[in-house]
């Protein structure tokens, strides 16, 4: 009897603990995106621009560990060619890790600054510009976002991204990779700039707990 009732208060005790922080959170960003390969030189342009969007929705589990689902949008467009490039469609799911805590950043700089890792596989439909033709690509992502709070229920954040594009037909520019339709695997990079909006009707983010 003892030991039902001290599992009983054990569970209600890491009930009570969980709210007293919130868990969710919306992410709204922008920012630059840029092709590694493959694209051609000969247009005399890099494809990348300022014409990236990121949408996202995150929950984490515990105070490190999360989850992340989210759409971003990249377009890869010719400073040369109108009629050149790509626009990307992203859906994916990331886990999250608060490395922040690890490294007691909050400890150290009073709450105002935190860091996130995050990795995680998307699906992503890509459309050249000049062909209107879609294909449909597999994707891995991994990146890294310093943040700074601004007060309980917001937060500024960077985020430096790496995506790398599995079975990838079409070039950044639009022409097609090879004539037999062998795919390759594609990279491209994110710098982008946004605003965290924290959910809950508690008064602090486990981000800052």
């Amino acid at each position: 009897m003892n030991k039902y009732i001290s599992f009983l208060l054990l569970i209600s005790c890491s009930f009570y603990a969980q709210t007293n922080y919130n868990n969710f959170s919306l992410e709204l960003a922008s920012g630059y995106t840029s092709p590694v390969q493959p694209y051609l030189t000969e247009y005399n342009s890099n494809f990348a621009s300022f014409n990236h969007i990121n949408i996202g929705a995150r929950y984490m589990f515990s105070e490190k560990l999360g989850v992340k689902l989210e759409y971003v949008n990249d377009r890869f467009v010719s400073s040369t060619d109108a009629s050149a490039g790509t626009y990307f469609n992203r859906f994916g799911a990331q886990l999250v890790y608060n490395l922040g805590k690890d490294l007691d950043l909050l400890y150290w700089t009073n709450e105002s600054f935190g860091l996130l890792t995050h990795a995680g596989v998307g699906y992503t439909r890509s459309t050249v510009k000049k062909l209107k033709v879609t294909e449909q690509i597999g994707s891995a992502v991994i990146g890294i976002a310093p943040q700074f709070k601004i007060n309980d229920r917001t937060a500024l954040f960077l985020d430096f991204s790496s995506v790398y594009n599995f079975k990838q037909h079409y070039r950044f520019d639009g022409s097609l990779i090879s004539s037999d339709y062998v795919p390759t695997v594609g990279n491209h990079y994110n710098i982008t700039f946004g605003i965290i909006l924290y959910i809950g009707e508690n008064r602090m983010h486990n981000d800052w707990y």
